[in-house]
């Protein structure tokens, strides 16, 4: 039988020590501050199996998320796996944006729509709305995504944070649902301020080949790359707009998507062209880069 600290030794030069916490307190059972200050602990026959199958995964640069099963996004843990993109820190950015404009609603007592395109774990949908519960009554959250399997994700991380019953979500490709089927959806955006929110897709072909090993091999191609310039999704998801626009007497609309930094000039050239009305606006991320994409109707 071997300690914690056998087996931080064993693979000293092979993974991250900080990685070696976290996987040995998600294989024992254990917090990372146990795993911390308790090296001597001997460990179980079963919780080794764990260690050494957790530890061979990284060593072949599996994410720790799809490892472990769970991500935090902010200030939640959310569970993932391989039909899922992997939450990342930069996205919060989107929450915050979104967040803050929905508070500026909230003085003019509108009744909001949000809806989550390309939701995935469904991170940004139950963040929003996680934050925003107080106001449940005159938001309601939609959540859509083109892969049933991380639908279903989705839907098991708004069940644990008990946001089930608050959090529609949808089998679609983008927008597809409300335009196919107007009629039944006229009632909920008659008037209503809409905002839209995607995490789609953005990566060219060339970044999606330079991209590291443990994104390209593990994470779905489907959630990362979106044709050779990486716009493919974000072109589709304003022809869709410019046709709900026309479909729904909306009181406002408010997009906010997240991009990639070097795609700030093409995206506003795009915009101008389909939504010459639109006001737009990009917004940096914590590491000075263009992140965010803002466009009001």
């Amino acid at each position: 039988m071997s300690t914690i600290k056998n087996w931080q030794e064993k693979y000293f030069h092979k993974i991250n020590p900080l990685e070696t916490e976290i996987l040995i307190a998600r294989a024992n059972g254990k917090t990372r501050e146990f795993v911390l200050t308790h090296p001597e602990y001997e460990l179980k026959e079963k919780e080794e199996k764990k260690i050494k199958n957790y530890f061979e995964r990284r060593r072949l640069q599996e994410p720790i998320a799809y490892i472990t099963g769970h991500k935090e996004f902010y200030g939640l843990d959310l569970k993932v796996n391989k039909h899922t993109l992997i939450p990342r820190p930069e996205t919060e950015l989107i929450v915050d944006e979104v967040l803050k404009e929905l508070k500026r609603q909230k003085k003019h007592g509108r009744a909001n729509v949000v809806i989550d395109i390309g939701t995935g774990s469904g991170n940004i949908a139950i963040a929003l709305a996680k934050n925003l519960f107080s106001e449940k009554n005159k938001i309601s959250f939609l959540a859509t995504d083109i892969s049933e399997k991380a639908l279903s994700v989705a839907r098991q991380n708004a069940k644990d944070k008990k946001l089930g019953k608050n959090i529609r979500f949808l089998h679609s490709d983008l927008l597809r649902i409300f335009l196919d089927n107007p009629s039944l959806w006229r009632t909920m955006f008659q008037k209503k301020s809409l905002f839209i929110v995607a995490n789609l897709p953005y990566l060219s072909r060339k970044n999606y080949l330079s991209a590291m090993k443990d994104v390209r091999v593990y994470e779905p191609k489907n959630a990362l790359l979106s044709g050779r310039d990486g716009l493919s999704h974000y072109r589709k998801l304003f022809r869709q707009l410019k046709k709900f626009q026309q479909i729904f007497s909306l009181f406002e609309l408010f997009c906010f998507l997240e991009i990639s930094p070097e795609q700030k000039k093409n995206l506003s050239l795009l915009a101008k062209k389909i939504f010459p009305e639109a006001k737009t606006e990009f917004k940096k991320d914590l590491t000075r880069k263009w992140r965010v994409f803002f466009l009001k109707f």
